[in-house]
């Protein structure tokens, strides 16, 4: 994750695509907060897609 993007992240294909908003990504986050994951898709949701 150097340039602060995972490999093979369903979620965030998804969102970078715009097929998911900000707020359906949040909600799929949200059972996986207790590891780097589910951390790592709360911050996107957050920061938004890296150009």
């Amino acid at each position: 994750m150097r340039q602060g993007l995972q490999v093979c992240c369903p979620e965030e294909i998804a969102f970078g695509h715009g097929w998911i908003d900000a707020e359906q990504l949040e909600r799929l986050a949200a059972p996986l907060r207790k590891n780097d994951y589910g951390k790592y898709l709360h911050e996107l949701a957050l920061r938004g897609v890296v150009p």
